[in-house]
């Protein structure tokens, strides 16, 4: 299993928008957003997967966890489809991030998902049943609580074949993009500014640098009137 380094805003990815940084202050963020896929950068095995492009059809297991037994790191699970799931695990700030699959399986008695967890010195398949739509629960009484706010995965109605990963750590806000399934996976960068917006810097792709987003109804709302979807 690919474990790649933590969240970095990859410097090659400046290089995709050097015909267009002359003109970069008036650069739209639509057009910006248009550009994101043919950036050269990095792809990491997890989020290249195929989206959950059928948002509706995904169970809600999707979202950002919190782990008790590692406080400072983090837990993302994204729904590929409905019986697939790309899972990426990071213990504390510096340590590795860490891909794995899951396995979903969804029935009358509600929804469970099968995890390889060897890669960190886990158990191969333990399986975690999602109870009350928030919280993983495991064999051994451990649970992964899912984050509230603005943290989650969306979906952007720009660009329906993709997701967008958003998790706020105090105030720095960490993002994860892909346009389509065989574009390239984008991490940027932003803040959060006061308690319902985020300014998200997408400058070293030559996009604005404070473009902020507002926290609305499970959704994220830009000044142009697109929003991304919470799943």
């Amino acid at each position: 299993m690919k474990v790649f380094a933590s969240i970095v805003i990859l410097a090659s990815a400046c290089s995709a928008f050097s015909t267009s940084q002359t003109n970069s202050n008036a650069l739209s963020r639509r057009n910006f957003f248009n550009g994101v896929a043919s950036a050269s950068v990095a792809t990491a095995v997890a989020f290249s997967q195929p989206p959950a492009a059928m948002a509706t059809d995904a169970p809600s297991i999707n979202g950002i966890y919190s782990d008790p037994n590692h406080k400072a790191g983090y837990r993302v699970v994204r729904s590929v489809n409905k019986s697939t799931a790309a899972v990426t695990l990071q213990d504390e700030p510096k340590g590795p991030i860490i891909s794995v699959g899951g396995k979903i399986k969804t029935s009358k008695k509600g929804t469970t998902i099968t995890l390889d967890l060897s890669p960190k010195g886990g158990p191969k398949d333990v399986v975690a049943t999602l109870s009350g739509n928030d919280q993983l629960v495991f064999p051994d009484g451990n649970a992964w609580t899912k984050n509230g706010g603005a943290d989650g995965i969306y979906l952007d109605s720009n660009h329906p074949k993709g997701y967008r990963v958003v998790r706020v750590k105090g105030s720095k806000v960490f993002l994860t993009l892909q346009d389509d399934p065989k574009g390239d996976v984008i991490e940027i960068e932003g803040k959060k500014k006061g308690k319902n917006t985020l300014l998200i810097d997408f400058s070293s792709k030559g996009g604005p640098k404070n473009l902020a987003a507002t926290v609305e109804d499970g959704k994220l709302v830009f000044p142009d009137g697109n929003s991304w979807l919470k799943l």
